[in-house]
């Protein structure tokens, strides 16, 4: 990994940084709350029912037309014939149920930290490429992430806000190795900046700082899975699909695609909390008569660059040794493929992981040959291409908000990771804003929680058929098949995109 080695440090976290390569793109690139979540819609609901009861008020208007009525009894002969012609000028009479009553409007108070009556603090936990160029010389494609953030906060408060809310963004970077730097950033926007509210690219367990120590909500780019959600306490959102119904969803859509049969398949983890993973794609492959020959894992990675690839290398010299011919990797994209490429195994790849869609230089990254990526395909969430998310147009209007208000920093988009990272950004500042309006003016983490999982079925920028629900804390519900191309030494999409079913 020549890039990786460079840098004064000499001590570094080798599973982090391969972590960092795929989501640095997007850098720059119970029941009980909610029924009281819900009590504050229903009160405005009863208002804005009462408000047409007045209409009938205005009656009296009507009686003023029955005068011709009582005029008409001295002349009972011919009133009856000419009536008729009269009623039209009093038709204006019954024009008062016409007019839709004025909304009630939405009571705002100074409900929690980050919340006043006119303002919304929100946080955004960037990963910082700067520094990443800086330490391990890695050249990666920047955007100015805290121009797009100011630009949008301040187009949706001149539109009138969240329910006449000013939205107010506090963009902080940080660099993902380790914990030290995230907490930095986690104690700034929760205790300094007081924000409610963070959007994040947090790693691995990251993210509890702000959802269980805290207890705020946390909207993340990725990293929902089910002990997170629980530590959580249901505070925790993202937009990318929860990572187990990835593994599931890609798994289940090999097994259907007949990629699996015939062959004889070594599971493959790496960290230990991802035997969730592995525990949730495995009944599905006995289920379809597939050959398990083992579940492989080398175990935790620790900072020793060249132990953690000897471990690896240790795994995989088994699963060779053991007849594995395809390996249905559960984890990190690289390193698996590296190791396979240091033994000199010729040996199929199939990947759950989004990775393989998100970072589109993996194989110049990390100097893998052809031969070797050509062996390997994912079916892992589904996110568009730079083609297909420039012509979303929700994509389109935040990429014109951007433009208009910062007009000296022109994005270069024909650039993918850069195009990726902002539909990324795009994306999980729309699906915020979207829960805060539902949550209505009294707004908590309890009413946050409650107006997200009431949200259904929608969309958002460059993710169609999004839905969250009490069951579903991650927007994304789609998978696609991902194939090496050689000329072009990247993952394309190969066919639509698909749907997969909950998992729990």
């Amino acid at each position: 990994m020549p890039g990786i080695m460079r840098g004064s440090r000499t001590v570094r976290r080798w599973w982090w940084l391969l972590a960092v390569l795929a989501l640095v793109a997007a850098a720059c690139g119970g029941n009980d709350d909610d029924g009281s979540a819900d009590t504050a819609e229903p009160a405005a609901a009863q208002e804005q029912t009462a408000a047409p009861e007045e209409a009938p008020a205005e009656a009296p208007e009507e009686e003023s037309g029955e005068a011709p009525a009582e005029e008409a009894a001295d002349e009972p002969a011919e009133e009856p014939g000419e009536q008729p012609a009269d009623e039209p000028a009093e038709e204006p009479a019954e024009t008062p149920a016409e007019p839709t009553p004025a909304p009630t409007p939405v009571e705002l108070i100074a409900s929690y930290q980050g919340v006043t009556e006119s303002e919304i603090a929100i946080g955004v936990a960037a990963i910082d490429p700067v520094q990443i160029n800086e330490m391990f010389g890695i050249d990666i494609d920047i955007f100015p992430v805290h121009d797009l953030y100011a630009a949008l906060s301040a187009d949706l408060s001149e539109r009138g806000g969240i329910h006449g809310r000013s939205v107010v963004v506090h963009v902080v970077s940080f660099l993902p190795i380790g914990s030290t730097d995230s907490e930095r950033v986690c104690t700034e926007l929760m205790e300094d900046q007081r924000v409610f509210v963070v959007i994040g690219q947090f790693l691995e367990d990251n993210a509890l700082c702000i959802t269980e120590l805290h207890g705020h909500p946390y909207v993340g780019h990725f990293g929902e899975n089910t002990e997170r959600q629980e530590r959580s306490n249901g505070l925790f959102f993202a937009t990318e699909m929860k990572q187990t119904r990835q593994r599931v969803g890609g798994t289940t859509e090999m097994i259907r695609a007949g990629d699996l049969e015939g062959h004889r398949v070594g599971i493959y983890y790496e960290a230990p909390p991802d035997k969730e993973y592995a525990d949730a794609v495995q009944p599905l492959l006995e289920e379809a008569g597939i050959e398990i020959v083992g579940v492989y894992s080398p175990g935790s990675p620790s900072t020793d660059t060249v132990q953690n690839e000897q471990n690896t290398d240790n795994i995989s010299t088994r699963m060779e040794a053991d007849g594995v011919d395809l390996i249905l990797n559960l984890s990190n994209v690289y390193g698996i493929i590296q190791s396979a490429q240091r033994i000199g195994w010729e040996v199929r790849i199939a990947h759950t992981n989004g990775q393989a869609a998100d970072r589109l230089t993996i194989a110049d990254d990390q100097g893998i040959e052809d031969e070797y990526m050509a062996r390997t395909f994912a079916v892992t969430t589904n996110k568009p291409t730079s083609e297909e998310a420039l012509a979303d147009p929700a994509v389109q209007e935040c990429l014109a908000v951007f433009e208009e208000r910062v007009p000296d920093e022109p994005l270069d988009l024909t650039n993918d990771d850069i195009v990726n990272g902002v539909v990324n950004h795009c994306r999980a500042f729309a699906l915020t804003v979207k829960i805060l309006e539902a949550a209505g003016g009294n707004i908590t983490p309890e009413t946050f929680k409650a107006a997200a999982e009431g949200l259904g079925t929608f969309d958002l920028p460059a993710m169609i058929g999004a839905s969250l629900s009490p069951d579903k804390h991650s927007a994304g519900s789609l998978v696609r098949r991902y194939e090496y191309f050689p000329e072009v030494r990247t993952y394309l999409p190969v066919g639509e995109p698909i749907p997969t079913d909950p998992v729990e």
